[in-house]
């Protein structure tokens, strides 16, 4: 038997299935916090922040549509609570790029060295949140223009 697929388990949420709910929780974890934590720089707001999208998630359950994938969805979500803490604090703090939680080493690390890493991070954090999150969305996610588009809700 395969893995469900992420549609079936947010039916099965919004009909009030946990173990649905915390599988598709334990799927998108780690990269909707890694997601949240390179915009918002800070690790207690990065979680909570994550909490509050999946919280959204398991309210809005039963209200997706299907418009847009589960993912980019979830995503939205998370854009959303991210740029509206953004909005209200105003305020960034540097952190390692080593305290970014990782499921496996991501394509950045297998396909430039140090150096070259370091020097493309450098020039993410010269960007504002809303270009680091399309540069994000797309190299780190894979999500397509569409998505992103959908995601934070702008034209293509």
């Amino acid at each position: 038997m395969g893995e469900v697929d992420d549609l079936t388990l947010l039916r099965e949420a919004a009909r009030g299935d946990e173990s649905a709910f915390r599988a598709l929780y334990e799927r998108y974890r780690t990269p909707v916090y890694n997601y949240i934590l390179r915009l918002t720089h800070q690790d207690r707001v990065a979680e909570e922040l994550l909490q509050d999208t999946f919280f959204a998630v398991w309210q809005g359950a039963g209200k997706f549509r299907g418009k847009s994938s589960v993912k980019t969805w979830i995503f939205r979500i998370a854009y959303y609570r991210s740029a509206s803490h953004l909005r209200k604090s105003r305020e960034t703090v540097d952190i390692p790029e080593s305290r970014i939680v990782s499921d496996a080493p991501g394509p950045e690390e297998l396909l430039i060295g140090k150096f070259e890493a370091e020097q493309v991070i450098a020039a993410l954090e010269t960007l504002s949140a809303k270009h680091r999150s399309v540069v994000e969305l797309t190299f780190v996610h894979g999500f397509s223009y569409r998505e992103i588009a959908e995601i934070m809700d702008c034209p293509v």
